[in-house]
């Protein structure tokens, strides 16, 4: 019984230690920051296929978990991510599984992806709406 007692007091030990000892992710800070200014809505020019024309201007809403757009498409974030510290990108549920670039600088934001999907329904460069 004392055998018992030993080997359980020993394991929550070592099951709390691991705990206190898990490193943060580095990138959380990151990640928090672009979140949070990215919140709200933006205004940008979609790419125009047609040389010499704008594209059609659009509203883009960002929300903790979903992005939506003036020319009613709406797609869930399904992660937020970022590698160096630097790069923040969302990972979305359309049929593509697009990956976006999100970049905000003061009252711009930038957008860049890895599909079509991306191309043909987000401006590479926005202004926030005031």
């Amino acid at each position: 019984m004392l055998f018992f007692a030993t080997l359980v007091a020993c394991s929550m030990l070592f099951f709390s230690c691991g705990k206190q000892n898990t490193p943060a992710d580095p990138n959380a800070e990151a990640i928090a920051k672009i979140k949070a200014e990215a919140m709200g809505s933006w205004k940008g020019n979609l790419i125009s296929l047609a040389p010499g024309k704008e594209g059609e201007e659009v509203t883009v809403t960002f929300s903790e978990n979903k992005i939506t757009t003036t020319g009613n498409l709406t797609v869930n974030i399904t992660a937020w991510k970022c590698v160096d510290g630097e790069d923040v990108w969302v990972e979305m549920d359309d049929e593509m599984k697009s990956a976006m670039y999100v970049k905000v600088n003061g009252e711009k934001m930038y957008l860049n992806g890895n599909s079509s999907f991306i191309v043909s329904n987000f401006p590479p460069e926005l202004e926030r709406v005031k």
